[in-house]
């Protein structure tokens, strides 16, 4: 059962730990949304612990410079976390088979994605399949590329037998107004031609977990902000967190009437299966 709200002060007394999504969340790729450094500054206020937690290919510095530069400093979070940095973290220290089994050559579908990835981990990129010993998918070489743009590569990596890691999950977002595709969606064909897929990012545990150790919290003070269901809300359901989905975001087509959101469009949406947000509303505000 979800409740709808018009900003987050009407229950931050109800939690101690933030766990905010970036893209759709903050910003879309542009300009922070205009209440992003007022919510933030208002739960710093409170003595609230935030963590930033990015579905990015990037490095946390890179993703913390960038809020930096579009107005919403690091005092405002602990720490910012990126399915792009923990794939390097675990690129570099090994702590489990599926990483200690990979061979040494990466092949990558757009190289300049992934520049934070391999650097002190031991692997190297490769431009030559052939060569290749698993792929690191860190997305396409634009999100204006479909999946059909990779059918190829696709199915000789998976004819090939080559694993592949996902340092995206996310399928698509929204850059200022445009659809683009990212690299889950690669993955998710990858997987669908018979590949193996493993996750760094949301809505997969690793980066949940991580996320609550460094906030200090109890789980059950926790929320999770975010705009997309299957990575934000799934993610927070499965680590037993409370979430809150914002309409305006990669739903925005399914929620929102010139920009409102339309209670029987969100009853339909949450009607279908899936993971249910214990709160929502139209846009992040305080």
């Amino acid at each position: 059962m979800f409740d709808r709200i018009d900003g987050l002060a009407a229950i931050a007394d109800r939690y101690d730990g933030y766990i905010f999504d970036v893209w759709g969340t903050l910003y879309d790729g542009g300009a922070a949304y205009p209440q992003a450094l007022t919510v933030l500054q208002g739960l710093a206020d409170a003595g609230k612990a935030v963590v930033v937690l990015s579905n990015s290919p990037r490095a946390a510095p890179v993703v913390a410079e960038r809020l930096h530069g579009i107005g919403i400093p690091a005092a405002l979070y602990r720490e910012a976390i990126t399915s792009g940095g923990e794939s390097h973290r675990y690129l570099r220290d090994l702590p489990d088979g599926f990483h200690a089994g990979l061979g040494r050559l990466a092949y990558g579908f757009a190289p300049d994605r992934f520049g934070h990835i391999l650097p002190g981990t031991g692997f190297e990129a490769t431009s030559d399949l052939e060569a290749a010993d698993w792929i690191l998918n860190a997305g396409p070489v634009t999100g204006l590329d479909t999946v059909a743009d990779y059918e190829a590569p696709l199915r000789r990596g998976v004819e090939r037998g080559l694993p592949m890691l996902c340092a995206n999950p996310d399928k698509v977002v929204y850059d200022r107004g445009v659809r683009m595709i990212h690299a889950g969606a690669l993955a998710q064909r990858y997987e669908e031609l018979g590949g193996q897929v493993h996750y760094h990012g949301k809505p997969h545990a690793p980066v949940f977990e991580r996320s609550i150790d460094v906030l200090g919290v109890p789980s059950a003070r926790v929320l999770m902000v975010g705009d997309n269901r299957a990575t934000d809300i799934a993610g927070a359901a499965a680590a037993g967190l409370d979430s809150l989905l914002l309409a305006d975001g990669v739903h925005c087509d399914a929620l929102l009437v010139d920009g409102r959101l339309a209670d029987d469009r969100l009853r339909s949406f949450l009607a279908t299966p899936g993971p249910q947000p214990r709160w929502v509303a139209v846009r992040l505000d305080w």
